[in-house]
């Protein structure tokens, strides 16, 4: 089950909730004002640009960042041409971490259901690899960028509870 056909839209919705879950729980573990979000922001946007083009050999992945794309343009007032991008309340997301990693947890686990090993691991490394991107896109603290830490204690916490989620019922 490699296709985005071989999901119905809610399944669907729970995969590609996994990656805005990320994005939005990294951001709020150690928030860092506009500039510095717009940075974790920005640098999810080149980690989505850069998949496109070194991940597309995994079909889920690639299906995933089609349904993101769609599901981004709809703050432009087009209408997402997936149904289960439409399904994704990404400020609810941002909202509250707890909502967040449940995501991962669900995602994780239709994973391991679902998906063929190889390219669900290749797909939970991939969204690991984003967590890690949009932490180190802006150090927080110091003054204007300068002298903050990297990556903060909170920020490396979220990230190893996404990993865990993420793990769904597979065994390592």
């Amino acid at each position: 089950m490699t296709e985005r056909a071989d999901y119905t839209d809610a399944e669907w919705a729970t995969v590609v909730a996994a990656p805005v879950a990320i994005i939005a729980a990294v951001i709020g573990a150690s928030p860092n004002g506009p500039v510095g979000i717009s940075q974790e922001v920005g640098a999810a946007v080149e980690a989505f640009q850069k998949a496109a083009t070194t991940r597309r050999d995994n079909p889920l992945i690639a299906a995933l960042l089609v349904t993101l794309k769609g599901r981004f343009e709809a703050f432009t007032g087009k209408q997402p041409e997936d149904a289960a991008g439409a399904e994704i309340d990404i400020f609810a997301l941002a909202s509250d971490p707890a909502k967040a990693l449940d995501a991962c947890r669900a995602a994780g686990a239709l994973l391991a259901r679902k998906a063929p090993p190889p390219l669900a691991e290749e797909l939970r490394a991939w969204l690991v690899e984003l967590a890690h991107t949009v932490a180190r896109a802006a150090s927080e603290g110091g003054f204007f960028g300068i002298g903050g830490e990297q990556v903060t204690r909170k920020e490396q916490a979220i990230i190893a509870e996404i990993e865990q989620a993420l793990a769904g019922s597979q065994t390592v």
